[in-house]
């Protein structure tokens, strides 16, 4: 009998337990409901004020803007971009009337970007086209932020686009007010352009009066960029060969605000500009399958050193006739006037017999960039294969 009562009170003392740590995580779970609740955002409460979602960004940097307003107290909200993973937290947030706003600054790749608004996990998506050149603006459903009017409508709440100020020295005015969303473009620029130092955004940027807009000048955009840079002006459009990037305009190679390379480039402009779209020269540069042999001077100065990369008298925009050119750094054939590379053998002539239409030159036989074989010729020299190439049986 003892025995089974020591068990009857070990079973009771069990059951008392257990019903405490039920209990126990019962209260938890109430409490984590409660402030579960108190600190949840609704979709409801967060209102995205620019740019429109599920629209197409179009800019030359790979980031936007984009501002939400929420209402209320609760969770603080970030942003997580669903590519990377990445959890972006607002550059600014400020207290309105009622609201909080919140900017935060997205980085974009081409295509589709897919962010997520954390904690309410409402999700929105931009595509984002790069641009360098002329706007594409038959385009439907494309965002800019001053397509309609100088400001938004929901930025007009906080913000007034006016001038604020000049420059002492020579009295220019100056658009402070644009730098409030646009100070990206003065960060971390090595090379600035001058209206963009100085910040007179309207050199470049047409204003109406009656409605106030910020849009862009009409014409091309070399002829906004020849406004002030008139020194090539005359010379380039009179060359008979012009680099064809210049019909797009100056802004496909030079970045109009500033950039980390010299004249305002937007990537290394002696080389890795030229072959993003001169892409069958990629291969110059692809270390993994190289071309054997190269020629030293792409490595070197470039590029440009042989081609003008605005427009030339000369073909393929190369600044002097090829062999000049050549024998410019070459200077053991400068003066030959045949015999290279076997006696009476002709160095100059009106005719190429490979290429008809072009002269005989230092190229009718080398490639002047890369090849498979060495001295850069356009054929390997055994078995007379290099000279059959004209010398046909």
């Amino acid at each position: 009998m003892k025995k089974i009562g020591e068990n009857n009170k070990w079973y009771l003392q069990g059951r008392v337990l257990i019903s405490f740590y039920l209990l126990l995580f019962l209260l938890c779970s109430l409490v984590d409901v409660v402030l579960t609740a108190r600190g949840q955002v609704s979709a409801a409460d967060i209102q995205i004020l620019t740019p429109r979602p599920s629209t197409t960004i179009i800019s030359r940097k790979p980031e936007t803007h984009l501002v939400v307003r929420k209402s209320g107290a609760g969770a603080p909200i970030e942003v997580r971009s669903e590519q990377s993973g990445a959890v972006l937290k607002p550059v600014v947030a400020m207290a309105g009337e009622g609201y909080i706003y919140l900017h935060f600054r997205l980085p974009l790749t081409p295509g589709l970007n897919r962010f997520r608004i954390v904690p309410d996990a409402q999700q929105i998506e931009f595509t984002y086209q790069s641009v360098q050149g002329l706007l594409p603006l038959n385009m439907k459903n494309f965002y800019l932020f001053h397509q309609d009017d100088k400001l938004p409508e929901n930025c007009a709440e906080c913000h007034e686009l006016q001038e604020t100020g000049t420059l002492d020295l020579v009295g220019l005015k100056q658009q402070t007010s644009c730098l409030v969303c646009h100070i990206n473009l003065l960060d971390k620029k090595a090379w600035k352009h001058s209206a963009t130092a100085n910040q007179q955004c309207y050199v470049c940027h047409q204003q109406s009066a009656n409605p106030l807009k910020i849009g862009f000048r009409e014409g091309k955009i070399d002829d906004t960029c020849f406004t002030c840079h008139t020194g090539k002006k005359i010379e380039w459009q009179e060359s008979k060969h012009r680099h064809g990037v210049m019909i797009g305009g100056c802004t496909l190679c030079h970045d109009p605000h500033g950039g980390a390379y010299r004249y305002q480039l937007w990537a290394e402009g002696s080389l890795n500009l030229c072959v993003f779209c001169h892409s069958d020269k990629q291969r110059l540069l692809d270390k993994e399958n190289p071309v054997p042999y190269i020629h030293g001077i792409i490595f070197g100065a470039g590029c440009t050193i042989c081609h003008d990369p605005h427009a030339s008298e000369m073909p393929f925009m190369l600044k002097k006739p090829i062999n000049s050119l050549c024998s410019s750094c070459h200077q053991e054939v400068a003066d030959l006037k045949g015999g290279h590379p076997v006696d009476r053998h002709p160095v100059w002539g009106p005719s190429d017999p490979r290429r008809p239409g072009r002269e005989f030159s230092c190229t009718s036989c080398h490639y002047p960039h890369g090849s498979t074989v060495q001295y850069l010729l356009i054929e390997t020299t055994m078995g007379a294969r290099l000279c059959g190439v004209c010398h046909k049986k």
